[in-house]
């Protein structure tokens, strides 16, 4: 099916568990043959009629008034006409973290959720690339492979873009940003564009690269009338191929001309700048440098950590500290060997913003960082701390696995000793049974050899994945806490497996094939979301001061069935979003 032309009808649903599972009615036929502007108002007049269908008598905090356990309005963000979060890692003065408040000392996530989202024809249609966004009013913005959606708090669809002629090799891969009543956010073919967020209308687009941007969950970032995004395709270096770095890119929010761009000596993965709000921005590469370029033009100020022939390589990211500090995270592995992260290959640096100077480096840590740290503080008058996940990406679906690394190499096997048995018994035979020999043997060599490949090469693959969660001093490294979550034992993340036949039929991306875990997000109160590999959104907070956490009693989880990707849970007063790689969870405070 077709998502940008399925775009144009959306359905609801009540549910006792208030939950709310809408989307789009995806008939080809039916959609391809309603003139678009028909769609469009049929749109109008189902999304309007979806507020009856909800009937939630449960309540959260009104967009025009504070909630009881949140700041006041006075001293929120949208008292000053900001967006609550307005891109990745949310508002660029508090970085990773929230002024709010969400939740108590007692945790059950499942009895907060106040509504749901996916597709209607199955969790597994879509991927959703760009996680939650929040605006003044606490309306909601996700972006999927096939358009970017506006939610209001109660879960009314308010509107929807599509993408055009929407295929696996045309798609949105990125996380969007919002910035002065615009939407900004990119397509694989090399596109940027900018959406009305009142109405979801197109304001501009402009080719940002002729060569397109990478497939993976990047972050286009907007400050100070620049919106930032890497572009061209990178290819970290690999036995498979070349190394080739992208480029970074600023373009003029009014219009998408392009201001400059800047080539690094090392590529960057899933491309998050920070912007220390004095006209510069720090950004990290794929094997953990720095750099600082001067926004106005793009030239580098300094830049650290940076050796192009290192291998290592990360999908995570870095964090900016309010100390003044920019922390990067690392691997030792390569991409190719990024699931199979060996000991002592994880790293966590900080360098000093005003002039890059290394301030303390932890190597060695027992895996690889896939993730984004935050930095903030854990409790009221606590020491700053920066805190990550450790552990490594899990690999592709177990039925991926089977193919690559047992059938087809088997089969190719078993094709050749099928040729070459059948050359040793056809000696003698006539011509019609000698080619019946030739076609049979090897097809018959190279069946029974796939399926004995397929089970030799289960003992061989990874199906046990540990992870993490550790806090160090923000000012000195030295460890303070870490947890254990619970082994996540499948070959893939969860989610893949499960939805690879449906993707597959679809002819879309396959997998998701998520990071370790979403960027953590740290609450008002000391509390630390994320969503991991798992298939659960976690909690941490060290309740009662004693400095460690205790698994029991102070992490908790929601289970979301699937990985997520690199944007992570967003706050507002009274609400929590999260979207894992198919769904969008809303929760709401009672």
């Amino acid at each position: 099916w077709d998502l940008g032309s399925s775009f144009g009808l959306w359905k609801g649903r009540p549910s006792s568990k208030r939950t709310l599972s809408f989307g789009f009615v995806a008939d080809p036929m039916s959609t391809w043959s309603v003139p678009c502007r028909l769609r469009c108002c049929l749109l109008l007049v189902v999304c309007a009629a979806v507020p009856a269908v909800l009937g939630s008598d449960d309540e959260v905090c009104p967009a025009d008034a504070p909630c009881a356990s949140s700041p006041s309005a006075g001293e929120g963000i949208a008292a000053q006409g900001e967006y609550y979060w307005p891109q990745g890692r949310g508002h660029p003065r508090h970085y990773g973290q929230s002024p709010y408040s969400f939740g108590g000392a007692s945790c059950n996530l499942s009895a907060n959720l106040r509504w749901s989202w996916q597709h209607p024809n199955g969790r597994y249609n879509t991927i959703i690339t760009g996680k939650p966004l929040i605006d003044n009013e606490r309306n909601i913005y996700i972006s999927s492979l096939d358009g970017i959606c506006k939610f209001d708090i109660d879960g009314r669809a308010l509107w929807t873009w599509s993408v055009s002629n929407y295929t696996d090799k045309r798609h949105v891969p990125n996380n969007p940003a919002i910035m002065d009543g615009r939407l900004y956010n990119c397509l694989t073919t090399g596109e940027l564009f900018a959406l009305s967020m009142e109405t979801g209308e197109l304001l501009w687009e402009v080719m940002a690269s002729a060569k397109g941007i990478g497939g993976d969950t990047a972050f286009v970032t907007a400050t100070q009338g620049i919106v930032l995004l890497d572009v061209d395709p990178p290819q970290p270096a690999g036995p498979l191929s070349g190394r080739q770095n992208n480029r970074i890119v600023a373009f003029d929010s009014s219009d998408g001309s392009e201001l400059w761009d800047f080539t690094p000596d090392v590529g960057v993965w899933n491309f998050l700048p920070h912007f220390p709000d004095d006209g510069t921005a720090v950004f990290q590469t794929w094997n953990g440098g720095a750099y600082r370029l001067n926004l106005s033009d793009g030239t580098p100020i300094w830049s650290q950590g940076l050796d192009s022939n290192v291998d290592g390589w990360t999908d995570g990211g870095p964090a900016l500290g309010p100390n003044g500090l920019f922390y990067t995270t690392s691997s030792a592995a390569t991409m190719e060997k990024s699931a199979f992260s060996e000991a002592g290959s994880g790293g966590l640096a900080s360098y000093r913003v005003s002039d890059g100077e290394l301030v303390w480096n932890r190597s060695g840590l027992e895996q690889g960082i896939y993730t984004y740290p935050v930095v903030g503080r854990l409790a009221e008058g606590a020491p700053l701390s920066v805190v990550t996940g450790v552990g490594s990406l899990a690999y592709f679906p177990l039925q991926i696995q089977f193919f690559i690394f047992g059938a087809l190499p088997g089969a190719m096997v078993g094709f050749v000793i099928g040729m070459l048995w059948a050359l040793c018994k056809c000696r003698g035979m006539s011509p019609q049974a000698t080619m019946c020999a030739f076609l049979l043997r090897p097809l018959v060599a190279a069946a029974v050899c796939a399926l004995l490949g397929a089970v030799a090469v289960v003992p061989f693959l990874k199906g046990a994945y540990p992870y993490s969660v550790q806090a160090f001093d923000a000012e000195t490294g030295e460890p303070q806490w870490r947890v254990e979550l619970p082994t996540w034992r499948w070959y893939s993340a969860a989610g893949d497996e499960e939805g690879l036949a449906t993707r597959r039929k679809n002819g879309h991306r396959l997998i998701c094939l998520p990071p370790a875990s979403s960027y953590l997000t740290l609450d008002a109160q000391g509390a630390i979301y994320f969503g991991h590999l798992d298939g659960r959104l976690y909690r941490i907070k060290d309740w009662n001061g004693d400095g460690r956490i205790d698994a029991g009693t102070e992490v908790c989880s929601f289970e979301a069935g699937s990985g997520f990707l690199t944007g992570g849970p967003s706050i507002a007063p009274g609400v929590l979003a999260v979207a894992s790689c198919d769904t969008l969870y809303v929760f709401a405070d009672p």
